[in-house]
């Protein structure tokens, strides 16, 4: 009983750490004025802290470790001589772009590819950017791969070892397979088809370190997994209007966020509104990516602070203004985050003739916004939401 405690917690505890990966701030430079011995003085200490915290989970009988490693994880050698039983690279896409983060995508690539050569096994998406040379590290390293990948109704897609498809027209549950062996039907706790994919990828890490497939419980301890501020859907009592809170924060994330919504909703022809922002002082060119992203399936934008930190925040929001070209989409800066979500509320409750969407990103279920280097305390979204609906 006590093993199968610790595959239930294993399935659900890498399920969690998918979908997050990618989505969750990392542990980068806070300026890019650190000298070299700042620099060198933060990473040792950085190095020490992660020993010394395997070292108490291993004492506390902590059997498996499942930890997201950041590509700054590896520019600044916060993982040096670190050895992975098994690493999963899920996709990639331009990202962390800016002086205090890496230079070119090429960089932001490189760095990120290091995990493989300093793991035993690699799990990889099979669709996403860049595999074949993912595949060619690998081979390089010496190391095996396995591979997961998202089908569509028909089981048709990119070939790979363990498989999701819709098992029902409103995909409100998946087939999951690992070559011909079915491993059944999930219902996922939390929606969208992108977390299939991810789920397929959470089996194929559990396998890799040997979870057995056999093994249907420990497999579908995934189903009732559920993150704070990923997909947290709100309906509104006093309107025909649904709140969407979610971390999704740059080019890739806002188009899977968008591409369900018009899955599940785009017959209904909903008004849909985002209330959005971009980080400060870094990811420049998320801030361009999320209105080219956006600006021809929504009705609505407003832009809104999102730990802007040292920059202000009226730049931000008027440089993201700036880059709209759809002359039909409606754009307004509302500076104060917890204003903005209640103006885009009394908006769609004043439309009250349309199905109204309300796509509330980037800052999760977090309790604070980063202003000025300091974590100032904030509602959180979703709290601001239920508080609006009277939930």
């Amino acid at each position: 009983m006590k093993m199968k405690k610790h595959l239930f917690a294993l399935l659900a505890a890498l399920l969690c750490m998918v979908m997050l990966m990618g989505c969750t701030a990392h542990a980068g430079p806070e300026s890019n004025k650190l000298t070299e011995a700042e620099s060198n003085k933060l990473t040792e200490a950085e190095l020490q802290e992660l020993q010394e915290l395997f070292a108490r989970m291993r004492s506390a009988g902590c059997t498996h470790v499942v930890m997201e490693v950041s590509s700054q994880a590896y520019k600044v050698d916060r993982v040096y001589g670190l050895t992975f039983d098994m690493a999963a690279f899920l996709n990639i896409s331009p990202d962390h772009i800016s002086p205090i983060e890496h230079p070119t995508f090429e960089d932001y690539l490189y760095c990120k590819r290091q995990i493989i050569v300093n793991a035993k096994s690699l799990v990889l998406g099979a669709d996403s950017l860049h595999a074949d040379l993912l595949r060619e590290d690998a081979e390089a390293a010496g190391i095996g791969v396995t591979t997961f990948a998202l089908h569509d109704a028909d089981n048709a897609g990119t070939s790979a070892d363990v498989v999701a498809w819709p098992a029902d027209p409103a995909h409100a549950s998946f087939h999951i397979a690992d070559g011909d062996q079915a491993l059944g039907d999930y219902h996922l706790s939390i929606d969208g088809d992108f977390n299939y994919l991810n789920a397929a990828a959470a089996i194929a890490i559990a396998h890799a370190v040997g979870v057995s497939l056999d093994d249907a419980d420990a497999l579908h301890a995934i189903e009732s997994v559920r993150i704070a501020g990923r997909m947290e859907q709100f309906r509104d009592p006093q309107s025909n209007t649904l709140a969407i809170v979610d971390y999704a924060h740059n080019y890739a994330s806002v188009t899977a966020l968008l591409d369900f919504v018009y899955e599940r909703w785009g017959e209904e022809n909903p008004r849909i509104t985002l209330v959005t922002g971009s980080a400060g002082n870094k990811a420049y060119d998320r801030r361009k990516e999320i209105v080219e992203a956006a600006e021809n399936r929504i009705a609505n934008f407003i832009f809104t602070a999102e730990d802007t930190d040292t920059e202000p925040i009226i730049d931000i929001c008027m440089e993201m203004q700036g880059y709209i070209t759809n002359k039909d989409v409606v754009s307004t800066v509302i500076s104060d985050r917890l204003t903005a979500i209640t103006n885009a509320i009394y908006d769609a409750r004043a439309h009250a003739d349309r199905f109204n969407i309300l796509l509330i990103i980037g800052k999760g279920n977090e309790r604070w916004i980063k202003d000025h280097r300091k974590h100032v305390p904030f509602d959180g979204d979703d709290h601001v939401v239920e508080r609006m609906f009277g939930l």
